[in-house]
């Protein structure tokens, strides 16, 4: 009977100590799997600084085992690269599809031989923004690349490094307000002054590039050109923005340099032309975006309805009329000369001028319609010697194509002689090209007559240098 008892407790025992290892077995946690992280840096004059930051960036956030990077982030790269996606929905999307639970979107804007850093990370299950961090920092060495990486790194996610543990951490300060501001305001000045700015700051610089290489022009010292559309967008944008908005001109800074460095020459230097084209193809939705993330993590801004100002003389107003406004009024005036072509040959050429008014029609930002009323003087001399003048109203019909300063002209023109000792009419073909410097125009002209109906042998030529002024 004892032994059937010890027997029974043993067998008791042992099924608890069994049930008890079960337990702490169900207890223990598994390892979860380490959420896989993407980098794209963008905005550094060297693609190697882009690519050397994102890799020290990546690897800082590695570290701590919580995080993993994509399988293959060198593809990554190569296929925003390839497509030439610097947008922040394609990055996400593109993140995604390899792998990524998260992407660090990393802008970076090179000024005064240091660097404004701005980052967010992305995730990109549902595209939102979940934390962002700024930085200005000079990089002259790939040491300074790494400690500024882990900078970043431990603004994103709080990180601490410490030699040893304090016994108390002290509470962290909190960022005093004086006044709260709207970030719908911020949003509505940036959305709607930003593109008119840089198209304002990019015809200025066409214009004073042009005048510099013109002959009439003052041999002033001028700004490097990345330098002067940097300081004039911001300048313009700054006076517009709230008091205490400083702050959120760092993503403007990014957008902008961003757009200059895709409107380098091969050289490092500003293409005009390719400036006007990133201008054209840019999204200021991802600016605005980006603006939004910032705001999210900023005690300092409010989120409530704004309402414009709606006075005659607010600065929205002024810049919403002057882009609004398609037509301008010219003065010209110059010298030609002019030869008749007949079918016994040519006469000799002779001076005269002329002078009145264009109509500038401004259809397209490039493509503009010029008709025009002028007075001008075309003559002959005859085998005597002797000079013939011949008085005309001509109404030329020019189609212009107009690149930043530059205008290339052609169209029909009509011509009335107002002469007792000449032809009806004068109808013919006129090509040109020109500069608009300022308020000033400067330009020259080559008018080929066609035969007339009523004198099939005779045709006008004129060449033509005007210059004027547009009101």
């Amino acid at each position: 009977m004892a032994e059937r008892t010890l027997y029974g407790l043993r067998r008791t025992l042992a099924l608890i100590f069994a049930c008890s290892l079960s337990v702490f077995a169900q207890d223990e946690p598994e390892k979860a799997e380490p959420r896989k992280f993407a980098v794209y840096v963008s905005g550094a004059s060297e693609a190697g600084i882009n690519r050397s930051f994102g890799n020290k960036l990546l690897a800082a956030i590695t570290k701590s085992g919580k995080y993993a990077e994509i399988g293959n982030p060198e593809a990554f790269y190569k296929e925003l690269a390839k497509n030439n996606e610097t947008g922040i929905s394609q990055i996400t999307q593109t993140a995604k599809q390899h792998g990524a639970d998260f992407v660090c979107v990393v802008s970076m804007a090179e000024a005064f031989g240091e660097y404004s850093i701005s980052a967010r990370i992305i995730r990109t299950a549902d595209s939102k923004a979940i934390r962002t961090a700024s930085l200005d920092r000079s990089m002259k060495s790939l040491d300074d690349l790494t400690r500024v990486s882990n900078e970043l790194a431990g603004q994103l996610f709080q990180l601490q490094t410490q030699a040893s543990a304090p016994a108390a951490v002290a509470p962290a300060v909190k960022r005093e307000c004086k006044e709260k501001i709207n970030i719908n305001e911020i949003v509505f000045v940036i959305q709607n002054g930003f593109p008119a700015q840089l198209k304002d700051c990019s015809s200025a610089l066409a214009k004073d590039m042009a005048l510099a290489a013109s002959p009439f022009g003052k041999k002033t010292e001028q700004k490097e050109p990345k330098a002067f559309m940097m300081q004039c967008v911001i300048d313009g944008i700054k006076q517009k923005l709230p008091i205490g908005a400083d702050e959120y001109l760092k993503p403007v800074e990014s957008f902008v340099q961003n757009i200059l460095n895709a409107a380098s020459a091969a050289g490092g230097g500003l293409d005009v032309k390719k400036l006007s084209g990133a201008i054209g193809g840019m999204n200021v939705d991802d600016l605005i975006d980006e603006l939004d993330a910032k705001a999210a993590d900023d005690i300092c801004i409010m989120d409530e309805p704004y309402e414009p100002p709606a006075a005659p003389g607010g600065r929205e107003k002024r810049s919403n009329k002057k882009d609004e406004s398609i037509l301008s009024l010219g003065f010209r005036t110059g010298f030609n000369f002019s030869h008749v072509s007949a079918a016994e040959g040519s006469y000799n050429s002779t001076a005269g001028f002329q002078f009145g008014l264009v109509l500038d029609i401004a259809a397209r930002e490039i493509f503009h319609i010029q008709p025009g009323l002028m007075y001008i003087q075309k003559g002959v001399e005859d085998e005597m010697g002797d000079a013939l003048t011949f008085h005309y109203i001509e109404a030329p019909l020019l189609l212009s194509l107009k690149f930043s300063a530059f205008r290339l002209n052609a169209g029909p023109y009509l011509g009335l002689c107002v002469s007792s000792h000449c032809y009806d009419f004068d109808l013919g073909l006129s090509t040109g090209l020109g500069f608009d410097i300022g308020m000033f125009y400067i330009g020259m002209f080559y008018d080929y007559g066609l035969p007339s109906p009523y004198h099939h042998t005779f045709n006008n030529r004129t060449l033509g240098f005007n210059f004027g002024v547009n009101l």
